[in-house]
């Protein structure tokens, strides 16, 4: 079965370093200007875009 999610299919496709600058571009704003230069915040938005390309239970990639 293919993705019914289209942000899921792209996230599940896209590399690292285009993870991290769409994490950069949401922590620049949507956070506020102290956490928004927190790097473990980055990481945070960087891992649940991981869990949220992850396939779910009978789809493949």
């Amino acid at each position: 079965m293919a993705y019914s999610n289209k942000i899921a299919e792209m996230l599940a496709n896209a590399s690292e370093t285009d993870k991290v600058e769409f994490a950069h571009f949401l922590a620049n704003n949507l956070d506020s200007a102290e956490q928004s230069r927190d790097g473990a915040r980055v990481r945070d938005y960087v891992a649940a875009f991981d869990r949220f390309a992850a396939p779910k239970q009978g789809e493949e990639f």
